[in-house]
C-alpha cells in the first residue's frame, strides 16, 4: 500500500476564517436549504428528520443533523486497488495525484496539433499510461468513449477503465443505472461482489448543481454508500456565474453544498468512506467559460484544504488542470501551479493530469508531463532530513579548507537519497542536446507515450470476466435501445 507524503499545510487564511466559513455554511442550509428534484434523495431526508418541504422540494438541515454527519464520516480509509501495491491511505493532508477526472469529449492528436474526438480506445491507451506512470496515484480519464451510441458511452468508458489499470478508480454515474452497472463490472473485474464490498477499488463522484441544487444526477450516492463505495462531494460553482464572485462567498456555498452529500451519505449508512471536494472555479468574464486554472481559484483551493482538515476529512480537487490548448509552457505553468499549491495546502487527492483547454480535452502527451511535474513536486513536499548525519559537521571539518566533496565517502553514501533524478526532463549539456536531437519536451513525451504503449497491455481479469464484462455491455445495450 502507498502512503502518500504529508502536504506541508501551508494556511491561506487563519482559524477563525475557517470557523466564519462552517457557520455561515452551516445556517444556509438550515435556513435557506436545499432544492431538491430527486424523490429518491427527498425521501431519504425525510425519514433521517431533516425539515423537508414536499411541495417547495426544499430541503433544511438541522446544524445538529450536519456536525453528527460529520463526525460519522471517517477521518481515514484505504482507497483500494485490485492489486494491493496499489492501495492509497486516504486522511486529511496526505497527498496523491490523479489522471484526469470525468469524460472529457475530446484529445489532443500530436500528429496534427490539434483536438480530435476522442475514441474507446483512446479511453484505453491513456488508462494504460496511467497504470505504468509510477507518480500516478488514482485514475479517471482524459478522454471519452465518443466512438460509442452516446447513451451507452459511460458503460463502455467503464469498461475501457476496469480492463486497463489496476489503481484505484474514481469516475462519474449520473444516474442511479449507471451507478449500478459500474458495481456490478466492477465485482466482476475484482473477483465478485463480496471482494468489491470488502475491498472498493471505485470510487464515485457526486455532485450537487450550483446554486444550492440536487437532481437525480446523485441518485447513484445510495448505492455507493450502502456497498461501502466511497463517494466524492465533488462540484462545481463558478465564482460570478453559479456562485457569488467573491472566493469567501464561493466557499460558503460550495461547502453547503458539499455538506449536504456529507449528510446524505451518513444518512445511508454511517461511516460511509466519504472525501470532500467542493470546486472553486471561476467564471471567466471575457469569453464566458469555466476557468481551470486562474490563481484565485487556487488560492481558495488552499482554503478548501483547511476546511477538509477542520472536517477531519479527506479531500479531492483539481490541481493538474490547464487552459492552454496544447502541451506547451502556458500547459506547464499552470499545472505546476495548481499541484504545488494543492501539495503545500495538503489536498488530499489531486485530479485532472494530463488535462487541457478547461477540461475539454486531454493529451496522453500532457500526462506524461504531469507526472513528471507530480515526480517534482513529491521530492519538494518530501522536506529536508536535519540529524547530525545529515548536518555533515564531521565531513565539513574532514573536507578542511582545500579538499573536495566529491571524492568523500559520505557523498556516495548520501547523495542519491538527496538528489532529484528527473525521468523526462533529462539534464544534458547544450552541446550534447543539439547533437543527439534538439527535441523539444513535447517530443520527448510522445516518444515516452510511444515506448509506454508498445510494451503496455490490458490488466489480468480474473476467470470469465472477460465474457461477464461483455455481458453487461450487451445487456445496457438491449435496455437503452428497448426505450
Amino acid at each position: 500500500m502507498k502512503k502518500g507524503l504529508k502536504g506541508v499545510s501551508l494556511k491561506m487564511v487563519s482559524d477563525s476564517a475557517v470557523e466564519k466559513i462552517h457557520n455561515a455554511s452551516i445556517s444556509l442550509l438550515e435556513d435557506f436549504g436545499i432544492y431538491c428534484g430527486s424523490d429518491l434523495i427527498l425521501d431519504v431526508f425525510k425519514r433521517n428528520g431533516a425539515n423537508v418541504n414536499s411541495d417547495s422540494r426544499i430541503i433544511k438541515i438541522p446544524s445538529d443533523m450536519t456536525e453528527e454527519a460529520i463526525k460519522l464520516a471517517p477521518e481515514s480509509f484505504v482507497l483500494y486497488g485490485r492489486d494491493s501495491a496499489m492501495d492509497i491511505l486516504l486522511e486529511p493532508g496526505m497527498i496523491y495525484f490523479g489522471s484526469g477526472g470525468s469524460p472529457e469529449p475530446y484529445i489532443y492528436d500530436y500528429g496534427s496539433n490539434q483536438r480530435r474526438k476522442s475514441s474507446k480506445t483512446d479511453m484505453e491507451e491513456s488508462t494504460r499510461l496511467g497504470e505504468v506512470l509510477k507518480n500516478i496515484d488514482f485514475i479517471g480519464s482524459i478522454c471519452c468513449a465518443g466512438d460509442k451510441y452516446e447513451d451507452i458511452q459511460l458503460f463502455h468508458e467503464y469498461d475501457a477503465l476496469l480492463r486497463n489499470t489496476n489503481k484505484p478508480l474514481l469516475y462519474s454515474a449520473p444516474s442511479r443505472y449507471h451507478m449500478q452497472k459500474f458495481i456490478e463490472m466492477a465485482s466482476i473485474a475484482s473477483g465478485g461482489e463480496n471482494q468489491l464490498r470488502k475491498k472498493p477499488s471505485i470510487g464515485i463522484f457526486t455532485e450537487t448543481v450550483s446554486p444550492m441544487k440536487v437532481g437525480s444526477y446523485s441518485d447513484g450516492t445510495i448505492d455507493a454508500a450502502e456497498n461501502g463505495i466511497p463517494v466524492i462531494v465533488a462540484l462545481a460553482p463558478m465564482m460570478g456565474a453559479t456562485s457569488p464572485a467573491t472566493k469567501a462567498g464561493t466557499l460558503v456555498q460550495g461547502n453547503a453544498e458539499a455538506l449536504f452529500g456529507v449528510v446524505l451519505t451518513q444518512m445511508v449508512k454511517q461511516g460511509a468512506p466519504v472525501i470532500y471536494g467542493p470546486g472553486t472555479g471561476t467564471f471567466d468574464m471575457s469569453i464566458s467559460e469555466y476557468s481551470y486554472a486562474s490563481p484565485e481559484q487556487a488560492a481558495a483551493r488552499s482554503i478548501v484544504a483547511q476546511l477538509g482538515e477542520y472536517y477531519k476529512l479527506p479531500t479531492y480537487n483539481l490541481g493538474g488542470a490547464t487552459e492552454a490548448k496544447m502541451p506547451d509552457a502556458e500547459a506547464g505553468s499552470q499545472a505546476m501551479m495548481g499541484m504545488l499549491l494543492n501539495a503545500l495546502s495538503g489536498i488530499t487527492l489531486t485530479k485532472v493530469l494530463g488535462t487541457l483547454a478547461s477540461g475539454m480535452y486531454g493529451s496522453k502527451e500532457m500526462l506524461v508531463i504531469c507526472d513528471e511535474i507530480a515526480y517534482m513536486v513529491k521530492e519538494v513536499i518530501k522536506g529536508v532530513d536535519v540529524d547530525d548525519d545529515k548536518l555533515a559537521i564531521n565531513v565539513i571539518k574532514d573536507v578542511g579548507f582545500t579538499g573536495n566533496f566529491l571524492s568523500h565517502e559520505h557523498t556516495a553514501e548520501t547523495f542519491r537519497d538527496e538528489f532529484f533524478f528527473p525521468n523526462l526532463f533529462k539534464r544534458q549539456s547544450i552541446d550534447e542536446w543539439e547533437n543527439k536531437s534538439k527535441k523539444s519536451i513535447l517530443d520527448v513525451a510522445h516518444q515516452k507515450v510511444e515506448e509506454i504503449l508498445s510494451k503496455s497491455k490490458p490488466v489480468k481479469l480474473p476467470d470469465g470476466a472477460d465474457k461477464e464484462l461483455k455481458k453487461v455491455l450487451e445487456d445496457v445495450e438491449q435496455d437503452y435501445f428497448k426505450k
